[in-house]
């Protein structure tokens, strides 16, 4: 059991989280509930505390003392110090990709938090999700291979030496016992499910759609004008991203970076960096088979519409 609340600590706990699955669209969408003036979502977007609530963050791949092993925060006190004391917000919450992926240890701690917590998750075809993630930790100057199929094959020994979630390319696009765990756990009214094709088929719909789940009204003025954010592919300019690279290692200029810019402005420069890469034959082939059962268990779980990727009862 988790420990209780300090008795001198406010009472505002978050209402929702947007919990996943990584390169599935959460950043766009955490982004467009943010314009919303009853909405609040933390800083950072992804402190991970559901997933990594109570343990040492001490992930062993490149990079991960840059990024999740800094911002990761485990202490319950700390974790509901980012939420406002006073506030008019209907909904508050956070949008960690890593909520999905353990589910399982995130349950338990979200029903001490707050049992009646909405958990927003949004998915992707899974070959797409994958190549996705491997794009952009290529991107970022991480991912030590340059073919994607080499690091399909090596994340079984990187999983074994606790690399964290994002390198795990193919185990995250593998979503329904995480999903099963979820509706389980809190019940199938607190868990929504929606599709990364919607998302991009229809943005703005989309995001009505989950402000009406966490019980917000929608605004049509809210909401207009956020950029694709996050996006993947492969770089124009290899000098211009070596450039990048280097920044996302020097802790002092990145902070610099963030206090002088927006998030959309650095957006839209990391954006014109990359040009759209489709998944390569030798990946898609790699991967053509290691969905199917997770898939098929998964369109049992999600009522409604569905896209192509997710088989029977999908959309055409």
């Amino acid at each position: 059991m988790s420990p209780e609340l300090s008795p001198e600590r406010p009472a505002t706990v978050p209402t929702f989280l947007v919990a996943g699955a990584g390169r599935s669209g959460t950043t766009g969408l955490v982004e467009g509930l943010r314009t919303h003036p009853r909405v609040f979502l933390t800083q950072p977007k992804e402190p991970h505390y559901f997933a990594l609530h109570g343990r040492t963050v001490d992930f062993h791949g490149p990079g991960d003392d840059a990024t999740i092993n800094r911002v990761a925060i485990t202490d319950r006190d700390s974790y509901l110090d980012l939420y406002p004391a006073e506030h008019d917000h209907i909904a508050l919450g956070d949008g960690s990709v890593s909520t999905l992926y353990y589910a399982d240890r995130a349950v338990p701690e979200i029903l001490d938090v707050n049992p009646g917590m909405r958990v927003v998750v949004i998915l992707r075809d899974p070959v797409e999700r994958a190549y996705s993630s491997f794009l952009y930790m290529r991107a970022r100057g991480f991912e030590p291979c340059e073919d994607v199929v080499d690091a399909l094959e090596d994340e079984p020994r990187r999983r074994a030496e606790d690399w964290h979630h994002l390198w795990h390319y193919q185990a995250m696009s593998r979503y329904a016992e995480s999903v099963a765990a979820l509706q389980q756990g809190l019940g199938h009214e607190q868990v929504g499910v929606w599709f990364y094709d919607d998302l991009v088929a229809d943005y703005q719909g989309t995001v009505s759609s989950v402000l009406r789940f966490l019980g917000v009204p929608y605004d049509p003025a809210e909401g207009q004008g956020v950029p694709r954010v996050n996006v993947s592919g492969t770089p124009r300019l290899p000098v211009v991203q070596r450039t990048i690279w280097w920044a996302t290692r020097n802790e002092l200029l990145r902070r610099a970076i963030k206090r002088a810019t927006s998030f959309r402005f650095r957006e839209r420069i990391r954006r014109s960096t990359l040009r759209r890469s489709e998944v390569p034959v030798g990946a898609r082939q790699f991967l053509q088979d290691a969905f199917v059962d997770d898939l098929a268990a998964l369109s049992l779980l999600v009522a409604g519409d569905k896209p192509p990727w997710l088989g029977a009862g999908g959309r055409t």
